[in-house]
């Protein structure tokens, strides 16, 4: 029988940097400290949650302190911290500077490793695809630690460890995968084969103000208070789940990696450390799309009725400034904004393949979610 996965969890009720360096220690001493995953010169990659160029208190991206915590552990293990990702809306730079994190980078030393080039990377056996074309600068280190933050999320419900890997994804790639994958279950497949592509050999998450709502752009923040470490991204997707009060039916990753039969996917194959699951249980509030049944229908199901069993975005005009970046990001290209600034616009629902990167990317919060003629009947009576 395989040893247990480790998942640690700690209370940190703020961002005060002594406290959150103090968690992390706590969180980490159970796992053997951060000696355990570094050693003396060791080349180690920060990848932390950089969606969007937005303040650190609204939650929407690894928090700066977090950041600090953990590179200032992999100094002083003796290694080399480098920091790389590829945000959905921005370059690395003007997203760290926006963030809060460029001052922690210029402060440690930290050298930036702008995801730019596309390589072909294998996926180790099981895998559903072969490889994928992933980040040349995310495969020459020594460590990848995988620093995501808790959200909730449109398409995945939540956006945790695992799916922060998807930033190895270079730039405009991204909303391509939307399209290639087009449905829940296979981006869900799609997910678990780039983490399993580059397998991060240390995961820790920024619990302490989560996202609940209309993550991962545009939901709203949680005081959950609680930092996670783990070396598998899937074990601790799995507590993050119980912690959220998630099912494994509302949690398609998960709901993949069980199906695909995954180490980690599975309760008794879990320890948890530090604090218990029913100690720190914190019901959030669901995105609106969460709702969504589609991806659990019999195929020949799915096919017929997935338009009316699924979620929508549609344009806010009041909030809507007309910026266009839902337009820009729209994978099958279903978004028109009216002719008048600031009126809003328009989804063709017909071609929409609810993949909500326009709601991710939102700034304005302008991007609503409604059901389905059927998912609303559905959730009138309570079976969604």
């Amino acid at each position: 029988m395989p040893p247990l996965i480790p998942v640690s969890i700690q209370h940190c009720q703020g961002y005060d940097p002594d406290e959150v360096r103090e968690a992390l220690n706590k969180t980490l001493a159970p796992l053997g400290g951060m000696s355990a995953f570094v050693t003396p010169g060791a080349r180690v990659l920060l990848k932390p949650n950089l969606l969007a160029p937005r303040l650190p208190e609204a939650a929407v991206t690894t928090h700066p302190e977090v950041v600090r915590a953990a590179g200032l552990e992999v100094l002083q293990a003796g290694g080399q911290v480098f920091l790389g990702d590829s945000p959905g809306v921005g370059s690395l730079a003007g997203v760290l500077r926006k963030t809060g994190i460029m001052p922690v980078v210029q402060e440690l030393g930290i050298e930036l490793v702008p995801f730019r080039t596309p390589v072909p990377v294998p996926v180790p056996a099981g895998g559903v695809y072969r490889s994928f074309l992933l980040a040349e600068e995310a495969t020459r280190y020594d460590l990848i630690l995988n620093l995501p933050k808790f959200k909730t999320h449109g398409m995945m419900t939540l956006t945790l460890a695992v799916k922060n890997m998807f930033g190895t994804v270079v730039g405009a790639a991204k909303p391509g995968w939307h399209l290639q994958t087009r449905d829940t279950v296979r981006f869900a497949d799609m997910l678990l084969d780039v983490w399993r592509a580059l397998s991060p050999g240390l995961n820790i998450m920024d619990g302490i103000t989560a996202m609940e709502g209309n993550g991962p752009g545009s939901g709203d923040p949680l005081d959950l208070g609680l930092l996670m470490a783990s070396p598998s991204a899937l074990g601790m997707d799995l507590v993050a789940g119980d912690i959220a009060g998630l099912s494994r039916q509302r949690h398609p990753v998960l709901y993949q990696a069980v199906a695909r039969g995954f180490e980690g996917a599975e309760r008794h194959q879990v320890q948890v450390l530090g604090e218990a699951v029913e100690d720190v249980k914190r019901i959030f509030v669901l995105p609106e799309s969460a709702s969504r049944v589609d991806y659990r229908l019999p195929g020949w199901m799915h096919r017929s009725m997935r338009k009316s069993l699924n979620s929508f975005p549609r344009l806010n005009p009041d909030p809507c400034t007309s910026c266009g970046l839902c337009t820009g990001i729209c994978p099958v290209n279903a978004i028109t904004l009216h002719p008048r600034p600031r009126t809003g616009g328009t989804v063709n629902r017909e071609i929409c393949i609810s993949c909500f990167c326009c709601q991710e990317i939102c700034p304005e919060r302008a991007i609503d979610i409604v059901p389905g003629r059927l998912l609303r009947v559905l959730k009138k009576i309570n079976l969604a």
